[in-house]
């Protein structure tokens, strides 16, 4: 994130604070005893610039983003986090103002989507947000939406920190899937520049695509006796390289496998990616990128995906995860008579 982001962070409670003070002023019968109107967190208008660390939890969509030099990074992994989702978050919340109360029987918070965090059930998302001397400026449990408040953004229904519900006026915007938070896309490589592609390790056959030239489709080696290339799942080999997305990003762990099932692709241009596997292969498989060059024309690329794999392992979709667990079964049927 450039300098430039952070100044728009930091300014943005303000101008969100500022629209809810317009609207106090010129709906003064709304601010009854019930806390009716009033802006729920009075101390984030202008704290964007002294933001340091957001804390959501949500199951397997926990995050924690820390501010690091002129950006902001996810906890752990220090990858770079997108200033979009960072920007909608802390608007919204500043703009949250009360409504009405609502229960304070732990029985019914279910009903309102503030459930714990990871439970069954409607759980809720618990945001919390603090400056550099670590000064809560919002914490709140977020659950589910409620049209029926008036104005085009709806209602919240929220816990603060007590046994009371709310549901306050606005929304909360938090990216539906983790990967939101980043910028997820790790390669680009057009199929016409791939040379080729090869599975092996693991204990598992080695699969192995290559196309003679430009413009040649890839085409799968050894093929055993009496069967013949499966073409669907030859396509989604071959175009894994060609966006290639995570789902999660980890600082990478010590373990490591002597035989692991690794991905190898090469381009024309002297690209070489290895993907190791370093869980099992499926719906929540994790990878360890690295990248390197033969050729001065792909020497700068190698060394950008470099820098954002280097030290970092990465959750692939389930589509491309289970990939790693093929063999040349499925990569071939038998052969029409």
């Amino acid at each position: 994130m450039k300098t430039k982001g952070l100044i728009f962070l930091a300014g943005l409670t303000i101008v969100a604070v500022g629209a809810t003070s317009t609207i106090l002023r010129t709906n003064p019968s709304r601010i009854v005893s019930d806390r009716r109107g009033e802006v729920v967190f009075p101390d984030l208008p202008g704290a964007g610039g002294d933001i340091t660390l957001i804390d959501i939890q949500d199951g397997d969509r926990s995050i924690a983003i820390e501010r690091k030099d002129n950006g902001f990074v996810a906890a752990g992994s220090n990858y770079p986090v997108k200033i979009e989702p960072l920007r909608d978050l802390v608007a919204t919340l500043a703009n949250l103002r009360f409504e009405e109360a609502k229960t304070a029987d732990p029985a019914r918070y279910s009903d309102l989507g503030l459930g714990e965090p990871g439970s069954k059930g409607e759980a809720g998302k618990f945001v919390t947000i603090k400056k550099q001397n670590g000064a809560v400026v919002a914490s709140l449990l977020v659950g589910n939406r409620d049209m029926s408040v008036g104005g085009s953004l709806g209602g919240t229904y929220a816990k603060l920190g007590d046994a009371q519900s709310y549901l306050l006026r606005g929304e909360v915007k938090i990216p539906s899937m983790k990967a939101d938070w980043f910028d997820a896309n790790l390669v680009k490589i057009g199929r016409e520049s791939i040379a080729k592609i090869e599975l092996n390790g693991g204990g598992r056959d080695k699969i192995t695509l290559t196309s003679a030239e430009a413009g040649k489709e890839l085409e799968l080696a050894d093929v055993p006796e009496g069967r013949e290339a499966d073409a669907s799942n030859l396509s989604r080999l071959s175009s894994m390289m060609e966006s290639l997305d995570f789902q999660d990003v980890r600082k990478a762990s010590a373990t490591k496998s002597d035989a692991p099932r690794q991905l190898i692709a090469q381009t024309r241009e002297g690209l070489r990616l290895e993907l190791t596997l370093v869980s099992e292969a499926g719906n929540d498989s994790w990878i360890r990128i690295a990248a390197s060059s033969t050729n001065e024309s792909s020497s700068a690329q190698a060394k950008e995906i470099a820098a954002k794999v280097e030290g970092r392992e990465f959750r692939l979709p389930g589509y491309q995860g289970d990939i790693f667990g093929w063999s040349m079964n499925e990569m071939t049927t038998e052969r029409k008579s």
